[in-house]
Formats: structure tokens, C-alpha cells, sequence
């Protein structure tokens, strides 16, 4: 490893980006070390140290990305997902896969459908230039994430940055210059969002309730035992006939993050879940309708749990106008 270069990846690592190659020198040093395996090409005029790269998630990688772009073209302005990506905020999964780049437009760009970077028309965009901005605004962000993704995509987004604060629904409701079509999805995001939600795997399960025509669920209620525990969950529904249907997400963190599991094994956070549904039942609760990822991503298993537990299913609903791919 050239100590130069080396001590530039580090530089990079450390401040959480990818490293552009500034001279044909550094150039010609990092291709070489693409070729041995010691760096990887994360994106065109972008390197990190393989080492470092294998230990990131999907997420982190296009965090890194856009940071190292940014250095690199530090006149750019980001937009849609890459700022949601910026502000932590949070999203599906899948979204990651293509690492698209979002970046501010003056003008409206028609790009090709397998680019990695996509221009969004802002108005603007000469504003944000002019004040020094990298990026718009976080609520500008979530309406252009509105127009280009489905509505349990977009839903997490909107939940969780209400969430961490980073936008209100009043910022929201009057971005300037909203189309017909936008201002109908912001008032769809608006009418089922809820900060309430703890993280974006049960913003996603609720979501895709609600597409799939049921109503959403009543969020973090309360149940306190006899003995004085009390017990929060996911969602309830209170049925027309007095019963009570609790709906549960249960994502892989729930057993493998020490900061969910409090340091407990696997089989003690089975058991403590056990005892938790025991006593729910014991409280009134009529049903317990448990879902997972998988579940949520094929949808047939949300619809068949909520129907076999009496939650009454309406009609799907139509995400306001087609989106953009």
C-alpha cells in the first residue's frame, strides 16, 4: 500500500466517505490497488479500502458515496433519497439496491432508467446554490421521494423524520410550487402518518396494512397488568364486537441487538415473549397477529392473518397517480 494513498483512505474512513482520487498519481495508485484486491472501486472516481467496505451495510455504502462526492463536487446539490439518506432518516431496505444518486436540477432531466444518478427538477436550485446549500431541504426531500416511489415507501420516510423532528407536518403541507399530483400525496402521507411508529420495519408493516385496504392500527398502546408491569404494543384494533386484535412486527433486532435485547440469550427473549403474550391475553386481548419482514414483503401473509383474526378489510387503497421508475 502507498503510504499516501493509505494515509488518504484513512483520512476518508475516518471522516465516513469514499475517497476521490485528486491526481493522476493517486489515480494510477488506486487503480493498481483495485487490481490487487487491497481497494475497491465503490463508484466511478471513488475508492475505499476493501477491508473497510466489507464491513459496511448497503445503507452505509451509499452514505459513503454521496460523501465522497460531495468532496469531489462540492458545487452539487443533493436531492430526494440521497438527503434522506444523509439525515439518517429511515427507509426500505430494497431502495438501497440500485445506489441511485439524487442530485438538484434547474432544469426538468430525463435520465436513462439503469443510471446511477438521477436529476430532479428544483425550483430552487439556483437559491440553494447561491446560499452554499449541498442539499435541499429535508422536507423537500420526502415530497420528491413522493413522487418517485410507492406509498409504503415513502411512508417510513415520512414517520420517521416527524419522528427525529427533522420536519413538521406544516413544512410539509407548504413546500412551494407543489403540482396537482404531489399536493394529492402529500395529503395521503399526511392523513396516515404517525410518528408514533418506532422504526421504519414497523412503519412498512403499517403501510402495507393500510394499501392493502385495512384500516391502521391504533399505535403503542398501553397495557398495564395487575401486578403493576405494563406492557406497550406495536398496534391494537378494537373491533365493533368489544374484542381486541394486537398487531405485533417482529424484526431480526428484536433477538440479535443487544440495545432490544438488553444483553438477553435468544431462548430468554423467547421465553420473556411467551409470558408477554400470556399476559396480554389474560389482560382482554382477544388475538395475537404476529408479522414479519417476509410477511410484509409478500403481503398475501398480512392480509390472511388480519382477515383469520376479524379485522374488517375495506378496500385497497390507490396511491394518488403512477410513479416514476
Amino acid at each position: 500500500m502507498n503510504k499516501r494513498v493509505g494515509d488518504k483512505l484513512i483520512d476518508a474512513a475516518r471522516h465516513g466517505r469514499c475517497l476521490h482520487a485528486s491526481s493522476h498519481a493517486d489515480q494510477a495508485v488506486l487503480s493498481r490497488l483495485v487490481r490487487t484486491g487491497l481497494v475497491v472501486r465503490a463508484r466511478q472516481g471513488l475508492y475505499a479500502s476493501r477491508e473497510v467496505w466489507r464491513e459496511l451495510t448497503p445503507r452505509q455504502r451509499y452514505v459513503w458515496v454521496i460523501r465522497g462526492l460531495h468532496v469531489w463536487h462540492p458545487d452539487w446539490v443533493f436531492a430526494g433519497l440521497s438527503v434522506i439518506a444523509l439525515h439518517g432518516i429511515e427507509y426500505p431496505l430494497w431502495l438501497d439496491e440500485r445506489q441511485t444518486v439524487f442530485l438538484a436540477s434547474v432544469r426538468a432531466v430525463g435520465v436513462a432508467r439503469k443510471s446511477t444518478t438521477r436529476y430532479i427538477h428544483v425550483e430552487q436550485y439556483r437559491e440553494l446554490c447561491g446560499q452554499g446549500r449541498c442539499m435541499t431541504s429535508v422536507a423537500r426531500a420526502l415530497l420528491d421521494c413522493a413522487a418517485s416511489f410507492e406509498f409504503r415507501e415513502v411512508l417510513p420516510m415520512v414517520d420517521s423524520a416527524l419522528r427525529k423532528r427533522l420536519v413538521t407536518r406544516q413544512e410539509l403541507a407548504n413546500v412551494p410550487g407543489l403540482s396537482s399530483p404531489l399536493k394529492a400525496k402529500v395529503g395521503f402521507l399526511l392523513r396516515y402518518a404517525d410518528p408514533g411508529s418506532e422504526n421504519g420495519g414497523e412503519s412498512l408493516c403499517r403501510a402495507t396494512i393500510i394499501e392493502e385496504g385495512f384500516p391502521p392500527p391504533k399505535l403503542q398502546q398501553e397495557f398495564r397488568m395487575r401486578d403493576g408491569r405494563k406492557y406497550r404494543v406495536d398496534g391494537l384494533y378494537r373491533l365493533a364486537d368489544g374484542s381486541m386484535v394486537v398487531v405485533e412486527y417482529d424484526g431480526m433486532g428484536k433477538y440479535v441487538d443487544d440495545a432490544m435485547t438488553g444483553g438477553r440469550s435468544v431462548r430468554q427473549v423467547v421465553h420473556a415473549e411467551k409470558r408477554r403474550e400470556q399476559d396480554l391475553l389474560d389482560s382482554g386481548v382477544t388475538r395475537i397477529v404476529r408479522f414479519d419482514y417476509r410477511d410484509v414483503l409478500r403481503r398475501d401473509p398480512v392480509v390472511r392473518k388480519l382477515l383469520e383474526a376479524g379485522v374488517p378489510r375495506i378496500a385497497r387503497i390507490q396511491w394518488p397517480f403512477s410513479v416514476q421508475r
